[in-house]
């Protein structure tokens, strides 16, 4: 185990379309101890948000996506059907980083990811979570 990895594996769903970005981001948090869901667009994590015996502590998603649902329709959807999850934007539009601040914890993510800031967010967020007792 390595300094980053957490003590009880947390479940990380990651939304990008963006084939070759989720797959480093995903093995990024894999190697720092995180179980990690992949979909490539708010339709796929729909599939898999709905499936109540899946676990999932923290939604990664781009905003940006080149589907009906962006990452915006994505965050209204998992709050009206899993409200307790936490939520990190991933963007790079500034009227995007506008609106995913008003609609996620701590505001969004800049893309490109930094994988070390993110794995850091991620973690700050799940404490925040644990201080609140949400967990």
């Amino acid at each position: 185990m390595t300094v980053n990895q957490p003590v009880s594996p947390e479940t990380i769903l990651l939304v990008e379309d963006d084939i070759l970005v989720r797959m480093s981001i995903a093995q990024y948090l894999r190697d720092c101890g995180y179980k990690v869901i992949e979909s490539v667009d708010a339709d796929e994590a729909m599939t898999v948000l709905l499936q109540e015996e899946t676990v999932i502590d923290v939604v990664v998603s781009d905003i940006d996506m080149p589907t009906l649902i962006d990452g915006f329709g994505l965050s209204k959807r998992v709050r009206e059907q899993r409200p307790e999850l936490d939520f990190i934007f991933a963007a790079a539009l500034p009227r995007a980083v506008h609106v995913a601040t008003q609609l996620c914890n701590d505001g969004p993510m800049p893309r490109p990811y930094e994988p070390q800031a993110l794995h850091d967010h991620i973690r700050h967020v799940l404490a925040t979570r644990m201080a609140k007792g949400r967990d």
